[in-house]
């Protein structure tokens, strides 16, 4: 099967998965009044989401050495799902919510990095970039069309039938994984040593890996809380209880036009330059997340103009700090790099959403936002010190 065609159907399997990314991001104002969460318990759910993503991801990433990428993916997809049906059946507070979360993490994490590997391995280099943008767009917008579906559905079916529809979609979407005609290029039987964890933990690994961090740190602290912010600011404004739920649907839409950056992202990183993009859309992003939580009390056209050029720029480059990895990596270590990639920057989004919680607990949106670009700050002073290792790049 053609590279192109197996590119669409592992995009439309990531769009029906990653579903279930925020689809409690999605219920949390309902679910944390019915079960009396604190911001900062309804953020460390988030979290630990993050951190079972983190546990798993190296391991499949090791793991995709020795079994074909598709069977990687759709048991990740099958755990996700079945998880997803778990949560609405057996779920009745905090704690049980924090081991569902955390086992819908490990399961998403067989995923997408498997799908990098994929890619990497069928598309050439000067195609590459736009690929990715592609892929990491199906995330972009199979994560945010759960805060859609809420935004649709929840009135009329509850928080239950929204996370219901996605764990049946990520069930679907291994069933499309399993039957992915493709066969890995590249097999090894690689095993982690002090010579191949030096190939992939050198000084360039590890900059592209700490702007990834960055970025990630404020990307996911931003999807987290967004739909959230927005109902919030919806309610402020005097909307009843059922037009404040267009907050969520705003918020799927500032997520979703992600899929558009990330295509655009990739695309610009082909002609220009990886680091240049990176940099262009961190400052973009970087400037948003100070703003943002600012602007609450403004008319409300004004701060959907902002959010929406937030959600683009936060995302566009996206893609580039994977492509850069693919490019500076052995081809044998290709999949192993990435997993890293995933586990060093995803422990950023660990932390991320129970920060933003904590400091919206303590003080206001606007700080909660202003930690984001904060932090976000490593990632220009990453590329900054790549440049003087790789060069123009």
């Amino acid at each position: 099967m053609r590279p192109k065609k197996i590119l669409i159907l592992m995009s439309i399997a990531q769009f029906l998965a990653m579903q279930s990314w925020f689809s409690f991001s999605a219920v949390m104002d309902i679910v944390a009044a019915e079960w009396r969460l604190t911001p900062s318990q309804s953020g460390l759910i988030i979290s630990v989401f993050h951190l079972g993503y983190v546990v798993a991801v190296i391991f499949f990433s090791w793991f995709l050495n020795r079994v074909n990428a598709r069977y990687v993916i759709g048991t990740g997809a099958l755990i996700a799902g079945v998880s997803g049906l778990f949560f609405v059946l057996v779920a009745k507070g905090f704690y049980s919510a924090l081991i569902l979360r955390l086992i819908t993490g490990i399961g998403l994490a067989g995923i997408y990095v498997p799908g990098m590997r994929l890619i990497a391995d069928i598309f050439l280099p000067q195609k590459r970039g736009r690929a990715m943008g592609v892929y990491v767009g199906s995330l972009v917008v199979g994560s945010g069309f759960s805060l859609f579906v809420s935004g649709l559905f929840v009135q009329k079916f509850g928080w239950q039938g929204v996370i219901l529809m996605t764990a049946f979609a990520a069930l679907i979407a291994a069933f499309i994984a399993y039957r992915l005609p493709y066969q890995s290029k590249t097999k090894t039987t690689l095993s982690i040593s002090k010579a191949l964890l030096k190939r992939i933990f050198t000084r360039k690994h590890l900059l592209v890996n700490a702007a990834y961090g960055g970025h990630c740190f404020e990307l996911y602290g931003m999807w987290a809380w967004i739909g959230p912010f927005l109902i919030y600011v919806f309610a402020l404004h005097g909307f009843n209880e059922a037009s404040i739920q267009l907050g969520n649907i705003l918020g799927s839409l500032v997520i979703m036009i992600g899929g558009l950056a990330t295509y655009y992202g990739g695309l610009i990183s082909d002609n220009i330059g990886r680091l240049k993009t990176i940099n262009i859309f961190i400052t973009i992003s970087i400037l948003c997340s100070l703003l943002t939580g600012w602007m609450y009390a403004f008319p409300i056209w004004v701060l959907i103009l902002l959010v929406f050029i937030y959600g683009f720029a936060i995302i566009a480059d996206s893609p580039v700090y994977n492509t850069v990895l693919t490019e500076i990596s052995d081809p044998d270590t290709v999949s192993l790099a990435l997993g890293v990639q995933s586990v060093i920057g995803f422990s950023f989004t660990v932390i991320s959403p129970y920060v933003f919680g904590l400091f919206l607990e303590w003080f206001h949106w606007s700080a909660a936002f202003a930690v984001l670009g904060i932090v976000a700050l490593l990632t220009p002073l990453s590329t900054f010190l790549l440049r003087r290792v790789v060069g123009a790049f």
